[in-house]
């Protein structure tokens, strides 16, 4: 007994195949790029494996936001090519299939793509940044009070401190070293040191010790007993927003503002693309060459191409007048190259 099938699902499982093929190995060398990009800065804060996996996931909606549409694409050009070259589309026409109609299937596929990368784009990476700010930030103030001992190069605000030797939170023989904008050197030198977190307040506390002041004409001593230097955190300190508010803000700057502009369209390259890439993929192997790889590397560069023009000088209108255009032109060519035929 003949197993019967639905169309829509025996496109759904051939694109599924297609899209793991090349999403997989996009996705590993995508990730390999920004795992590259985070081992810089692991050299300035230290993190631990989960906080290294918890930067990683900071940027996954970003990674996902660039391979999707791509991946997308290829899939879509290989899930026609190869149910051309089988004859299979072929066998389908034959029955009395439309052509049409099996490119709408692709087309709701592409539709939730775009949804899916309007989320990442306009709702996930904004979260996902922020997360990453804070993070940073959270990361940062520890390694304020985070000094080694028997280290050089090791700053608090900008000061940079020599500790000989730690016991907890208890430094011992201290230096201290900076030089202000006026070109005068200071030089502290404390027997004992600790500091002391309150809230967004650090405090170092430097106890029994010489201070130095000196510049090209003159030579400045202090001997005290306790001496503290301030640093507040909360100037710097991050601040989450809304979505909303977080676009609201970018939409001040001009510049900023063509950031939505280029997400917006990027997002919609799944639509797009299926009528340019149906065109060239829906063939007769007997009677018509492949034209769709090249079509396909068109279809991928020219839109990042035209989303690189919006954010330079790009405006709404013209964002919105040219995805419709290019819905329209790649169904206009996809009805002369297959619909009259298929």
């Amino acid at each position: 007994m003949a197993k019967r099938v639905n169309i829509s699902t025996y496109i759904s499982r051939n694109f599924t195949s297609s899209f793991l093929t090349i999403f997989l190995p996009l996705f590993f060398i995508g990730s390999l790029v920004f795992i590259i990009k985070i081992s810089a800065l692991t050299a300035s804060i230290k993190v631990s494996f989960l906080e290294l996996i918890q930067i990683f996931s900071y940027h996954l909606p970003e990674i996902l936001f660039y391979i999707f549409p791509v991946s997308f694409l290829v899939a879509t050009a290989m899930t026609l090519l190869r149910l051309s070259t089988d004859n299979e589309l072929i066998a389908l026409f034959s029955l009395g299939v439309n052509a049409h109609s099996i490119v709408k299937r692709l087309l709701f596929i592409g539709f939730l793509f775009s949804i899916i990368l309007l989320m990442l784009s306009l709702a996930l990476m904004p979260k996902a940044r922020q997360q990453f700010k804070a993070f940073q930030y959270e990361k940062t103030a520890q390694a304020q009070v985070n000094i080694n001992p028997s280290k050089l190069g090791q700053k608090f605000d900008n000061l940079f401190i020599y500790v000989k030797s730690k016991n907890g939170r208890e430094m011992r023989d201290v230096v201290i070293y900076q030089r202000d904008k006026s070109n005068k050197a200071k030089l502290f030198i404390a027997k004992n040191a600790n500091f002391d977190t309150n809230k967004s307040l650090i405090t170092l506390a430097l106890k029994r010790g010489s201070g130095y002041t000196f510049s090209d004409k003159s030579l400045e001593e202090i001997n005290y007993k306790t001496m503290k230097v301030f640093k507040n955190l909360s100037s710097k300190a991050f601040n989450y927003n809304t979505i909303v508010d977080y676009w609201r803000a970018l939409s001040k700057s001009e510049r900023k503002k063509r950031k939505i502009l280029f997400f917006f369209f990027l997002s919609f390259i799944p639509l797009m693309g299926v009528y340019f890439i149906a065109s060239f993929a829906i063939i007769n192997p007997r009677y018509n060459r492949n034209y769709a790889y090249p079509v396909l590397a068109i279809v991928t560069i020219v839109p990042y191409a035209i989303a690189t023009l919006l954010d330079k000088q790009g405006t709404p209108l013209i964002t919105i007048a040219i995805i419709p255009t290019l819905m329209i032109i790649g169904y206009l060519l996809f009805r002369h190259n297959v619909l009259r035929y298929f």
